[in-house]
Order: structure tokens, then sequence, then C-alpha cells
């Protein structure tokens, strides 16, 4: 009798391991998605910072217009990669998109 309580109990510890280790696992899924979203933004902003090195890299390459009280202009222009002779013209809307607190 004793060994199928022996054999129960290591069951039961093995399937607890099983489940802290899958709970582990699943944790460290998440943070490596969320890390490699992270250096995803980073490695956009690094290629709008220096676009002469990154082909078909759009970038602004100017403004127009009055600013409002946050600083934005009414206009901006983006150039679809450097060393083009042409850009597009965004004006503002007066939608705005931001966390909801």
């Amino acid at each position: 009798m004793t060994d199928i309580v022996e054999r129960l109990r290591s069951d039961l510890v093995f399937f607890a391991i099983r489940k802290e280790l899958q709970m582990l696992t699943d944790e460290a899924a998440d943070e490596i998605e969320r890390l490699r979203e992270k250096c995803t933004k980073q490695a956009m902003i690094l290629r709008r910072l220096n676009p002469e090195n990154f082909p078909d890299t759009y970038f602004i390459c100017g403004e127009m217009g009055e600013k409002d009280h946050n600083g934005m202009p009414a206009k901006i222009m983006v150039a679809p990669a450097y060393g083009v002779d042409w850009c597009q013209i965004y004006e503002k809307t007066e939608r705005v998109i931001g966390p909801e607190w």
C-alpha cells in the first residue's frame, strides 16, 4: 500500500512542478514579446534619425504654417526616402490620439 501512496505523491509533485514550469514559460514568453516590440520601436526611431543610412525610410523633412500652443505646425513635409527630390505634405486635423487616462 505504501508503494501506491509513494507513487501518487511523486506523481503529484511532478504535476505541480510541470504546472509551475508552464507558468514560468508563459511569463518568459510574454516578457520576450514585450521586449521584442520595444526593440522594434527603438529600431524605427533610429532609422528615422539617420535616414541616409536606411534606404526606403520615410522621414519628416520640413514644416509649414503657424505652430499651435503645443508647438505643432499646421503642415509637415514627409519624404519617402533619403535623397528623393519631392515630399508629401500632411495637414494637421483636429483629431488627437493618445492614452486614455
